[in-house]
């Protein structure tokens, strides 16, 4: 196919009176599609990684939070996170990879992050595993809703009909008397608010900057903030609580490396749904670890909520589908793609 498209073509161009090639008279072939694909599996592949990770530390974190305040707890995590994330920055290039042109955004993002997770800590320490994770999975809602304004990302009608329905979902599960209803309920959809508002920043960053970087400025601002409010609360940690926090925070920064990588490599649409796999560990570890019984109303709210999550990764991989063999999106196979071609309202 090479030598077939760079072979000198025996005819003459009428206008220049030059040999012509096959290069010149067949359009360009398209771009092959399995670098997309490898990077869009390698994405998955770290996403998953990733929530495995963050369900470890979320454990060890519910561990010792009714034994310490939110902010040792958070200020150990942190610290112990920048072992991995310290041999991340040396084995990728050194120190100097951290250099960056945007650190107002940076600094935005790891303060959206501090906020996140002070609110998760605290919800961890105040409702069930499973309830908890029933509680975050609004995260890829809030990513479709705010793609719109913070990525430009066209969300199309139907999408937002599964956002509401996810949210009803959510209020299913927060049915007055459950173990989501109260101060853990806020405390874990606001944690869900700032990690879909800090994974749009990273996209919205775009390629200019190291995925180490996101984490590093992330943790160094948790380090940071809760260290400056933990003094006049702080408990001696024993050894096995100090090691339990040190699995949270080595957890951590593993997942922030994976989560980061892996948002950078494909859409926000087809990575979140996979978070929907911590409800199985989250089951499973309160069962076994804490005793923790998910309730109904838990289980029909997550069907809600996953459903819609699911239905909206169809939508994003149909049209990439599309855009793949025919680079252009198709008639009105999506609401609202037509009329906004046509100029319609």
């Amino acid at each position: 196919m090479t030598f077939i498209r760079t072979m000198r073509y025996a005819a003459l161009s009428p206008s220049q009176g030059c040999p012509l090639t096959i290069r010149q008279l067949v359009p360009p072939l398209a771009p092959p599609l399995e670098p997309q694909r490898s990077a869009t599996r390698l994405a998955i592949f770290l996403v998953v990684s990733g929530y495995v990770l963050a369900s470890t530390s979320d454990s060890a974190v519910k561990w010792v939070s009714g034994d310490y305040p939110v902010a040792e707890v958070l200020f150990f995590s942190a610290l112990f996170a920048l072992v991995p994330l310290s041999i991340a920055i040396v084995v990728g290039g050194g120190w100097t990879i951290l250099a960056t042109r945007r650190l107002p955004l940076h600094l935005l993002r790891a303060s959206i992050g501090l906020a996140g997770y002070f609110f998760g800590i605290y919800a961890l320490g105040h409702m069930p595993l499973a309830d908890f994770y029933a509680a975050v999975f609004t995260a890829p809602l809030f990513m479709t809703a705010l793609s719109v304004p913070i990525t430009g990302e066209r969300v199309e009608r139907s999408c937002w009909l599964a956002v509401a329905i996810g949210f009803a979902g959510v209020v299913v599960m927060a049915r007055p008397g459950s173990g989501l209803a109260g101060y853990g309920t806020l405390a874990a959809l606001c944690g869900s608010l700032c990690y879909a508002l800090g994974v749009l920043l990273v996209r919205r960053m775009g390629g200019t900057e190291k995925a180490v970087s996101f984490s590093f400025y992330g943790v160094a601002m948790m380090l940071a903030g809760a260290g400056a409010v933990m003094a006049p609360v702080f408990v001696i940690p024993t050894w096995p609580d100090l090691s339990v926090m040190a699995l949270a925070g080595v957890s951590m920064g593993c997942f922030q490396l994976c989560a980061f990588a892996a948002f950078r490599r494909a859409p926000t649409a087809v990575l979140a749904p996979f978070q929907y796999l911590q409800m199985i560990w989250g089951v499973m570890i309160g069962l076994l670890v804490f005793g923790e019984h998910p309730g109904g109303a838990v289980a029909v709210g997550c069907v809600l909520v996953v459903g819609s999550g699911l239905y909206i990764l169809y939508c994003e991989l149909h049209r990439e589908h599309y855009r793949e063999h025919y680079h252009s999106p198709p008639l009105p196979i999506l609401a609202g793609e037509a009329r906004v071609k046509n100029g319609g309202g």
